[in-house]
């Protein structure tokens, strides 16, 4: 199995607001894929704001693992705190101001989807929150696991097939069985792990698919974040 492993070091990387915030982005660089347009990892050092700004047919997920965020959209005209734990859901549809307030120690994914342009762009834009008491470590195959969205989790995406967990693998060995229909990104949160093999350390990003199988090796107690998606979308992606 051919796996380009891409290191934090190998991602595009942007200091923001005098440095009052860093994002390392995955996919940035590379040939987009699935239903998947942006992926953002965000580190605060200080807190920083996003002023108001415009989106159209996108939908945006943001997990918030530490700290905290406060948004403002033009959907639901007022400022809503999001705490550790929660995920927010944009649906942009035929269009959406908004702005975001990173607290300090805030650490959390953003991620963009195309949910099909053609539709979602005549759409209402729609805004939610899932707060932290919404997810919970279950065990699946022996392993913690927080589903975040799919059957098994409380999210469900306008993009199609999207599924989301979050998993805590202890140190040891494993496989998980994959879908070879489905694009699986895989982000390493914390600790090393060898994934077919080949060695992924923290913030490091690989992307599997065409696969039934993928072996893994925690070196130490590590926890990844795995997004599926489907491999052929079924409608034409903006991209």
């Amino acid at each position: 199995m051919e796996l380009n492993i891409k290191k934090r070091s190998q991602q595009h990387a942007v200091a923001l607001f005098g440095g009052k915030l860093h994002e390392n982005k995955p996919l940035a660089g590379d040939p987009l894929y699935s239903n998947l347009i942006y992926w953002a990892h965000v580190e605060a050092n200080e807190e920083g704001t996003f002023p108001m700004h415009p989106h159209k047919g996108i939908e945006i997920l943001t997990f918030i693992f530490e700290g905290g965020l406060e948004h403002f959209d033009t959907a639901t005209n007022k400022w809503t705190p999001l705490p550790g734990g929660g995920v927010q859901q944009i649906y942009a549809g035929n269009g959406v101001y908004h702005s975001e307030k990173y607290l300090k120690g805030s650490r959390a994914f953003q991620i963009w989807f195309d949910p099909d342009f053609s539709k979602s762009l005549t759409q209402k834009a729609s805004y939610r929150d899932f707060q932290s008491n919404e997810f919970s470590w279950t065990t699946e195959n022996g392993l913690e696991v927080m589903n975040y969205a799919g059957q098994a989790g409380p999210i469900q995406t306008n993009a199609p097939e999207v599924e989301i967990k979050r998993y805590k693998l202890p140190k040891g060995e494993g496989e998980f069985d994959l879908d070879p229909s489905k694009v699986y990104s895989i982000y390493l949160m914390d600790g090393a792990v060898k994934v077919a093999g080949k060695l992924m350390e923290k913030d490091a990003f690989v992307k599997v698919e065409g696969q039934e199988l993928l072996t893994w090796k925690a070196l130490e107690e590590a926890e990844l974040f795995i997004l599926s998606s489907p491999v052929n979308v079924g409608y034409k992606t903006a991209y």
